[in-house]
């Protein structure tokens, strides 16, 4: 079943929203089965599987992502879309913005059995600055460092 233009965007402006405020908590992140498929996988290797990438959510409890959608293109034909965003990592104690980056992300999507968007393949594009990124990986304590 090819997915339409606007069930699409829909599905992705409901995504940013439910990701940023309930897919980095164990107790909320089942939510996040509505949004990705089984097999997802992400280009940069963090993960081939949902659970997988669950894993990888909850490895930093102390910070939260919050992604704010700014520009979406939706490609019908390719059952694609590109969203341009903002990043944040916010300290869970305390509302502080750690570091804030501007990124691109690519996701391809499929109908379910149920005829229901998934996400399966995601293709993420950071913003190149490597100060920015050294303070991102920092705060989700990539490589060993505390957060």
């Amino acid at each position: 079943m090819a997915l339409a233009y606007d069930d699409i965007a829909r599905f992705m402006k409901a995504y940013f929203t439910a990701y940023s405020e309930k897919g980095q908590t164990a107790e909320t992140q089942h939510v996040m089965d509505s949004f990705y498929a089984p097999d997802i996988y992400f280009d940069d290797g963090a993960a081939t599987r949902r659970e997988d990438w669950y894993k990888a959510c909850l490895r930093h409890p102390a910070v939260q992502d919050k992604l704010t959608l700014e520009h979406l293109v939706v490609d019908e034909k390719q059952q694609e879309a590109v969203a341009l965003a903002k990043t944040q990592a916010i300290e869970r104690a305390t509302g502080k913005v750690l570091v804030e980056m501007k990124l691109s992300v690519l996701y391809a999507f499929k109908a379910d059995d149920g005829k229901n968007i998934r996400i399966t393949h995601v293709k993420i594009f950071l913003e190149p600055d490597p100060q920015k990124t050294a303070r991102l990986a920092q705060a989700y304590n990539i490589g060993g460092g505390n957060p």
